[in-house]
């Protein structure tokens, strides 16, 4: 399945951009997704297996560019890493379509991008979904967030059951917090949109974020798994867990 394709969202920068280069690095085609078709060009100059493809996860035209990236070729590893962190402040005072903007980035274009790719995914293939502590634990002013993201975990352990019987695993993992432009925004919050926001600073300040390197690291253990019952059983903590491939 070396020659398959791999895709990745939210492949531009931070995580996505550093799993898409240790991917490619080893010669497998990876079609990077993401918004700024800069950044993906840099990706692809310096790695010649990369195929960029500029695209907004979040609507149809951009789903069909995806799609259309992946030109019916086998489609062996799906990772959903695109996310966004915004409308950030209380839940009550956010636009219904803030929070739906939030919703079709976060939950519903994982689910969308699936069904869409699915039926060029051998046997033996994998899916797996970027997630986050804040899908497990609330924190006021972080609303959209905490809710899309315990979405997409639902959305994981109700896929993993479906796609079974078509020997597709389908994973979760949680790379901690991640010193990427998303950490960036976080410590940009005000006390009043988002009142934990002093911690945030303090991990930075005391150099305790993960780099997003670690964190590819980590995601690219997770996928090489060759236990595909491992790799989906139980979502994955970079905080507690250490992938051992064989």
């Amino acid at each position: 399945m070396e020659n398959d394709l791999a895709i990745v969202t939210g492949a531009s920068s931070g995580i996505g951009a550093a799993l898409t280069r240790r991917l490619a690095a080893t010669g497998r085609p990876v079609v990077a997704v993401a918004r700024r078709e800069a950044l993906l060009a840099e990706l692809s100059d310096s790695h010649p297996s990369v195929i960029p493809c500029p695209a907004d996860v979040a609507d149809t035209a951009g789903q069909a560019a995806i799609i259309a990236a992946a030109a019916d070729r086998p489609v062996s590893l799906l990772i959903h890493n695109a996310g966004v962190l915004e409308p950030v402040g209380l839940l009550v005072e956010q636009s219904p379509d803030a929070l739906r903007q939030a919703l079709a980035i976060n939950l519903e274009a994982p689910i969308a991008l699936t069904r869409a790719l699915v039926g060029q995914m051998p046997a033996g293939a994998r899916i797996l979904h970027v997630s986050s502590g804040a899908a497990h634990r609330a924190l006021a002013g972080w609303g959209a967030y905490c809710i899309s993201k315990a979405g997409l975990h639902m959305a994981y352990q109700i896929l993993r059951q479906e796609l079974a019987d078509r020997d597709i695993a389908v994973g979760s993992v949680r790379p901690g917090v991640v010193d990427t432009p998303m950490q960036a925004l976080i410590r940009a919050q005000t006390q009043e949109d988002f009142p934990a926001v002093e911690r945030f600073r303090a991990l930075k300040a005391m150099g305790e974020l993960t780099s997003a390197e670690d964190a590819a690291a980590f995601i690219e253990a997770v996928v090489n798994l060759r236990d595909a019952q491992r790799f989906s059983e139980a979502e994955w903590d970079i905080r507690e867990h250490t992938p051992v491939t064989a």
